[in-house]
């Protein structure tokens, strides 16, 4: 019996990605109007992502609960976690205050990795086009979580920062769309 292997190369890929660069370039815009949209109707966004956000940790603290029932490895773990996101959903849902500092800390947790891992990756990425994009969204992440880690119960900050994270994101992504669609030559 014999295997065939394919080989790709450069070509291929980026042939393949750049016939999805529509793609690419809907979601940059539906990133932009998110974006938009957080920044203009502040106070209803937030009161969306705290419902959805204690929602989440409902949702995935059953999972992890019934998931530890079927794991030989990790039952334990699995299980704790699962009962501390019940728990925190339960006191997301007793306050909107305390869902709005939850969802805080957990934002600026995610921002402050991601902004890390871009300005490292664009600092590194010399020559590559957008890559001043890349560390500018780095800088801005990093930004938006300190500014989140000092000010959690800032409502409308929050939202804001979301808002323009999503905004400075979109346009880079757009931005990278055209890209792929350039370099492949579509």
């Amino acid at each position: 019996m014999s295997a065939t292997t394919e080989t790709y190369d450069d070509k291929d890929i980026l042939a393949a990605l750049g016939r999805s660069w529509g793609l690419l370039l809907f979601l940059g815009v539906l990133t932009l109007l998110l974006g938009l949209g957080m920044v203009i109707f502040t106070k209803q966004s937030l009161v969306v992502l705290a419902v959805l956000f204690g929602v989440y940790l409902l949702i995935s603290g059953i999972f992890q609960i019934v998931q530890s029932f079927s794991q030989k490895d990790h039952r334990a773990l699995l299980a704790i976690s699962g009962i501390l996101s019940i728990v925190l959903a339960i006191f997301a849902f007793k306050s909107f205050l305390n869902s709005v500092t939850l969802l805080a800390i957990f934002i600026g947790i995610a921002w402050l990795f991601r902004g890390i891992t871009e300005l490292i990756v664009g600092l590194q990425s010399k020559g590559m086009e957008g890559r001043g994009w890349m560390i500018t969204g780095g800088i801005l992440g990093i930004l938006g979580a300190i500014v989140i880690f000092v000010w959690p119960a800032t409502i409308g900050v929050i939202v804001w920062i979301t808002g323009i994270m999503l905004i400075v994101l979109g346009v880079s992504e757009i931005v990278g769309a055209f890209q792929v669609k350039k370099a492949a030559g579509v």
